[in-house]
């Protein structure tokens, strides 16, 4: 007969325990995870308690946030009440409390499948009376070094590229946020990505034919070095390691293969009107299935509640009511109730809609098949969002760093030559638009927030940026002119910015028609105007 297991950890393990629970229902076992097994209709209090008593064995994951947290410590205090089974899987070398220490452990620092026999093993045997306390000491998965030594050079090769800035930013602390599990993988990706990319550019402006060399073999070093480090940090071993803003989106448990009967739900949208254009493609698809729009939450028989930086509580009580958060942007200021449940994930695109209202009568199966593990802080957005952040970052390094070269060839003639002042002047201010640009496009962008976060803001934020690559141009030339250089050398430094905009931003405008729909969705509506009374 299959055991009854309650698994109690902190939010910052989520990544271990969704891969143990995983592991542990392959092999027929019955497992109480807080985010899959509340339900509504109950206080969430007596179900978690209920959870405890039904349960043959209480998994307690260890860490300094576990051992930290109230609430993990409530869980673990009602199990001694009960005198129930325990079995500590130590995530991280910690003190153990002193009640704490005769129970027995599993060491899932090191090797994990190790640590996964290890406890299959125990689950088949009977509690052991007398167990030593687990050791201390800092231990890590092989992926974990692995990681550890490619992002050193990583690290080490960002530093020729430190005039992006963001480049270095990411990559020279990442062995260390490696090992304290915190690093943001989004941005990091992107460094590994563009690096590089920038050092070739870097190669290309060199004034040194040494350089030109180096920084060439090293562009190439790099590519596969960087590719191999982000396959790394997707790895499962990497995935389980790393807090939830260092993990890729969880994924629904189930693969749906079957529906329930066709059945008429009253459902309720709540959302913040910047959301509006979300809600009304859910809404028209659950009313072509035949559900049943209510007028508010309390008659509902489901609220879908959209999640994004304009809202982070619902106005349904999660307790007594069905709720469904649908997480459409990363917060991690989220109200604690919904944080506790399942979410329906569309931080990378708005998708599933028609399967969502067919699985609308059966709860169940929708949350089992759907639904994903709740995690707030990972930053998400959809593939043309990304996109379209990745061009303007890239554009902005190119055109910034295109420069970096020649000024400094020729910084004596720039700042003593009273002939040179029109053109230096007009350069930083080039730059700095460009760069100040550029900052608050993204910046918009991915807060949903701002001028540039609408279509008019991208359309003005494209026409600046070609005037300034083609005032680029001029001053290029009114260097050269200066500088009494012949045609054939003119336009180095403007050459390639400009080249990248003209190609890229084809580019860009076809593959954001394709994904007009995710640009919509993004892309904030604009509150209603209140009427004046």
């Amino acid at each position: 007969m299959a055991q009854n297991i309650f698994i109690s950890y902190s939010r910052r393990e989520v990544g271990f325990v969704d891969d143990l629970v995983r592991r542990l229902e392959a092999e027929k076992y019955v497992v109480w995870l807080d985010y899959r097994s509340l339900v509504a209709g109950s206080p969430w209090q007596d179900q978690i308690y209920k959870g405890i008593t039904d349960a043959e064995v209480i998994l307690l994951v260890i860490s300094k946030e576990s051992l930290a947290s109230r609430n993990v410590e409530v869980e673990w205090q009602r199990v001694l009440g009960e005198k129930k089974r325990i079995i500590l899987l130590i995530f991280e070398a910690v003190e153990l409390p002193p009640v704490l220490e005769k129970y027995e452990w599993v060491d899932f620092r090191g090797n994990y499948k190790a640590g996964l026999d290890e406890l299959f093993s125990q689950l088949k045997t009977p509690v052991q009376e007398e167990h030593p306390v687990p050791q201390t000491g800092f231990k890590v998965p092989a992926v974990v070094w692995l990681s550890f030594i490619l992002s050193i050079p990583a690290a080490i090769f960002s530093l020729i590229s430190i005039w992006t800035l963001f480049i270095p930013f990411f990559l020279v602390p990442l062995p260390y946020r490696i090992f304290k599990r915190d690093f943001s993988y989004l941005p990091v990706q992107a460094s590994l990505l563009m690096m590089p990319f920038a050092i070739f550019l870097t190669a290309n402006l060199s004034v040194s034919d040494t350089l030109y060399d180096l920084f060439r073999v090293l562009a190439v070093v790099s590519l596969p070095l960087n590719l191999w480090l982000m396959y790394l940090l997707r790895s499962e071993g990497m995935q389980r390691w790393g807090k939830p803003s260092a993990n890729s989106p969880a994924k629904p448990h189930v693969d749906m293969t079957r529906f329930p009967q066709d059945k008429p739900i009253k459902y309720f949208i709540d959302h913040a009107p910047q959301d509006r254009e979300i809600a009304i493609s859910l809404d028209r698809t659950f009313k072509s299935a035949g559900h049943i729009e209510s007028a508010g939450a309390d008659s509902a028989k489901a609220t879908f509640t959209l999640i994004s930086r304009f809202k982070t509580e619902s106005v349904a009580d999660c307790e007594s009511q069905l709720v469904y958060p649908v997480i459409v942007q990363s917060n991690d200021k989220i109200s604690p109730q919904l944080s506790r449940i399942q979410w329906l994930d569309m931080r990378s695109g708005v998708r599933n809609l028609d399967v969502i209202a067919r699985l609308l009568p059966d709860p169940a199966l929708l949350s089992r098949g759907l639904c994903v593990r709740p995690s707030g802080n990972q930053l998400v957005l959809p593939s043309a969002i990304l996109a379209l952040i990745y061009f303007i970052v890239f554009l902005a390094v190119v055109c910034i760093g295109s420069w970096f070269p020649y000024i400094s060839q020729y910084a004596n003639l720039f700042f003593k030559d009273p002939f040179y002042l029109e053109v230096v002047v007009q350069l930083i201010a080039s730059l700095i638009l460009f760069g100040g640009i550029s900052y608050f496009m993204v910046r918009h962008i991915m807060q949903r927030q701002g001028f540039f976060a609408s279509l008019p803001g991208l359309l003005t934020g494209a026409v600046l940026f070609a005037a300034i690559l083609y005032w680029q141009v001029a001053i290029d030339n009114m260097v050269f002119d200066l500088l009494g250089v012949t045609v054939d050398y003119r336009g180095i430094s403007s050459y390639y910015p400009r080249g990248l905009y003209m190609i890229g931003l084809p580019i860009m405008l076809i593959y954001l028609w394709f994904n007009r729909r995710d640009l919509m969705y993004w892309l904030p509506a604009k509150k209603p105007k209140q009427k004046r009374s």
